[in-house]
């Protein structure tokens, strides 16, 4: 049981050195074989503690972190056989497999890992490996959207280092467990809410995801949208006393911060023309969802055992179909088989919206005892209000992708093949892991929210069928990165102030304290300086001195005592 554990996140680490040569790329696909083998055949409950890693690491696989595994492993897969192609004719090719290899380790590596030291290692390796995806094509663009993610990354990695340490030190223990975990202070646990609330894209911290997606190529937007983001609500469950403490305050904090994100984040997405900020800001909603449903495991625990394995698996079903999507609107740009793409993508949709009989609606379907937990009547409305405006936001990417012209390329019947298989499995494995549970289907979830979103949104499809145009007033003028925007005139404002403030102090201190110099000057140069002077002119005295040291000198030449 070790070998695998330890393989999961080491073949793709040692696999990154070889696929700088060109004749190697292929090794990429092979990096992902062992974490899916080691989620598919290693029990849950496994758990080894190699004493030469690091301070002495704790690996294993609970049921979470196995389901976990298991996605991000077929995820990285189906993106890496895209990768391939996509930058086949890249110059830079080999450095961009590089990174995402060792994006890749972190990322699995963080998964196995039941210690905060281990955890932290897969998660500093996955973020800051990310930014050489982001940045890879060196426009202006995405290197403003590097620099935007680099430095938002190193301070939630340097928050979440520091509320590690705290867990280390408060629990006594290298591994915690969620007994332990109740001795944690209100520190330690808003150190940790704030450090991966970066990753999660909460508002106002999510503003790196819309500019990198559309910077990054296909593939690392696949797993940064599906796998990476993951990893934050990962951490939370593993690092917070669920189920184990009421946390009432934080757990309300949670909700209220979920809840703002799931609502807002659509809205600004509605507006979008690039299919792939559409996306973004759609994980950014997804992203306010789980983390409203964390908050509420935290005000009521006693659901906590069922809503951690839902939470996990809605955040598989999440995973897969966005990297489904963003993988589909590369090959809606290059495959030659646009019917078969659209008809794909048109079926993700579906999926990510929870339309009945998909997937969609059993994941959701999962999280009930979860959201209807609390009796908060003002909180089933906002959910509601949340899912129209998500499955509105949905409909508009369809819109785009069908207005999107391909310029058909060679050589795609691999990525197109591995995309198909994926979709298979997300119409599949929802339902088989629902029955192998035990569970009923829940395949009418969202009946009523699809008919008000149909409601809303076919007058705004007709009217755009019949006038167009018509809305072109409201595209983009909420761009990618809102917040930033916004804050754009602060840097000018901020040099412009520290100009003033240095002029002003110039000016302050040259009526102030320039005359008092002068004063100083002028009295005391004139008169005592002069003074001295001038009875040095009018006695001998510089002369006496003189003599007196040529005295000191010839006698101490002549040894005198």
């Amino acid at each position: 049981m070790t070998l695998p554990l330890i393989l999961s996140w080491l073949w793709p680490l040692l696999l990154a050195p070889l696929v700088l040569q060109p004749r190697r790329h292929r090794l990429v696909a092979l990096a992902p074989l062992p974490a899916l083998a080691t989620a598919l055949w290693i029990p849950a409950g496994t758990r080894i503690e190699p004493p030469w890693l690091l301070v002495g690491a704790t690996l294993g696989l609970d049921t979470p972190g196995r389901i976990f595994l298991g996605f991000t492993a077929l995820l990285w897969l189906v993106a890496a056989v895209h990768a391939i192609r996509v930058l086949r004719d890249s110059p830079h090719a080999g450095r961009f497999h590089l990174f995402f290899l060792l994006a890749m380790a972190g990322n699995l590596w963080l998964i196995v890992a039941l210690d905060p030291a281990s955890f932290y290692t897969g998660f500093a390796l996955m973020g800051i490996a990310s930014y050489g995806l982001v940045i890879h094509d060196g426009r202006r663009e995405s290197l403003r959207a590097g620099k935007v993610y680099l430095i938002l990354t190193l301070l939630g990695e340097a928050t979440l280092f520091m509320a590690l340490v705290l867990i280390a030190h408060q629990t006594g223990s290298l591994a915690p467990s969620a007994t332990a975990l109740t001795a944690l202070d209100d520190l330690a646990i808003g150190l940790l809410i704030l450090g991966l609330a970066v990753k999660a894209g909460l508002m106002p911290l999510h503003v790196w995801l819309p500019l990198a997606h559309p910077a990054a190529p296909v593939p690392a937007s696949a797993v940064l949208s599906g796998t990476m983001i993951k990893a934050a609500l990962l951490g939370w469950l593993r690092f917070l006393p669920l189920g184990a403490l009421a946390l009432p305050q934080w757990g309300l904090l949670l909700v209220l911060a979920g809840l703002i994100t799931a609502i807002l984040a659509p809205l600004i997405g509605l507006i979008q023309t690039n299919p792939k900020v559409v996306l973004a800001y759609s994980s950014v909603a997804k992203m306010g969802f789980m983390t409203l449903a964390l908050g509420l495991l935290l005000i009521e625990p006693q659901p906590a055992p069922v809503g951690v394995l839902a939470l996990a698996l809605y955040a598989g079903h999440h995973a897969l179909t966005k990297g489904g999507l963003f993988l589909g609107v590369g090959l809606r740009h290059t495959s030659g088989r646009q019917p078969l793409i659209l008809a794909g993508l048109s079926l993700l949709v579906l999926v990510m919206i929870g339309v009945p009989l998909t997937g969609g609606a059993i994941a959701k379907d999962g999280l009930k005892p979860v959201l209807e937990v609390l009796d908060w009547r003002w909180l089933g409305a906002c959910l509601g209000l949340a899912s129209v405006v998500t499955a509105l936001l949905m409909g508009r990417f369809l819109w785009l992708m069908w207005r999107t012209a391909p310029h058909p390329e060679s050589g795609y019947r691999p990525a197109g093949t591995a995309w198909g298989l994926l979709i298979a499995a997300i119409l599949v494995l929802p339902p088989a892991v629902a029955l192998g549970a035990g569970t009923k289907l829940g395949w009418t979830t969202n009946l009523d929210i699809i008919a008000i979103a149909l409601a809303l949104g076919l007058p705004v499809l007709l009217a755009a069928l019949q006038r167009p145009g018509t809305l072109d007033g409201l595209l983009d003028r909420i761009p990618p990165g809102d917040l930033l925007e916004a804050l754009r005139p602060l840097p000018p404002l901020l040099r412009w102030s520290q100009r003033w403030i240095k002029r002003r102090w110039a000016d302050r201190r040259a009526r102030l304290l320039d005359p008092r110099l002068d004063w100083i000057d002028r009295h005391w140069h004139a008169t005592r300086a002069g003074t001295v002077e001038r009875r040095l002119a009018r006695r001998p005295v510089a002369g006496v001195l003189w003599a007196g040291l040529l005295l000191l000198l010839m006698g101490l030449a002549l040894g005198w005592p």
